[in-house]
């Protein structure tokens, strides 16, 4: 009984109840949405102290997430529960994939983190169904009204509702050296926080200016002083 007792306190378990969303109202709530591939997760621990798993995806398409302004092709997409010491926190309804798979997910920035919106329901599977993409609902895939739609059809839906299309995402080759921290992947940024654009005024202040004097100017005047003092005392 003891024993049953701890993992009891050690292993909440929190229900979760699904009212089912169509595609388009989970557009209307969602702040964005992309098309990419999952790669790995692991666990943090929030500034409150609660646990969350913090998933990375590389992205091919997205909508509302400025991956062209920021320079990034990775994103962090975090769900409510997860391991963390000795806790653990299970949460019904979460989505689960396979490295590589390949994923729609809908998002909603909370906090400066993105977060998975509607947990598994909220995210799609995308299969190869003949010759057209098809994406799959996680939690509910033979719902008549939202549990499977072809990509194309997708995305003729985000632009009809956002009043914008998806937009491949696409990296910088050659980022000049004040770009290079907007290129890191996600896994290397501060923990779980999306990027924003850092203003360049504190570099700026701290680099001496250039007034196009070049020291080998310096040297040659230096030498060429040195030739005129030496002639100058053969003569004497």
């Amino acid at each position: 009984m003891k024993l049953l007792f701890f993992l009891f306190l050690t292993l909440p378990v929190f229900a979760t109840t699904f009212q089912v969303q169509h595609v388009d109202q989970q557009l209307r709530h969602a702040d964005g949405i992309f098309l990419g591939h999952y790669l790995r997760k692991k666990y943090i621990e929030l500034e409150d102290g609660s646990i969350a798993t913090q998933m990375v995806f590389k992205m091919k398409k997205e909508f509302g997430l400025q991956s062209q302004l920021l320079g990034m092709d990775e994103i962090l997409i975090h769900y409510p529960g997860g391991k963390w010491k000795d806790k653990t926190v299970v949460v019904d309804g979460l989505p689960e994939f396979i490295p590589g798979e390949q994923v729609v997910i809908f998002t909603r920035s909370v906090q400066n983190r993105y977060w998975g919106l509607n947990l598994g329901m909220g995210t799609y599977k995308v299969i190869r169904y003949g010759e057209d993409p098809m994406m799959v609902n996680s939690l509910f895939p033979e719902d008549p009204n939202m549990g499977q739609m072809k990509l194309e059809e997708f995305e003729r839906v985000v632009k009809k509702i956002k009043g914008g299309s998806m937009k491949v995402v696409m990296v910088q080759q050659y980022p000049t050296e004040g770009e290079q921290d907007l290129r890191r992947p996600a896994s290397q940024r501060p923990e779980g926080k999306n990027r924003t654009v850092a203003g360049n005024s504190e570099e700026g202040e701290n680099k001496p200016a250039d007034n196009g004097f070049h020291p080998m100017w310096l040297l040659a005047f230096l030498a060429l002083l040195g030739s005129c003092v030496r002639l100058t005392r053969q003569r004497q």
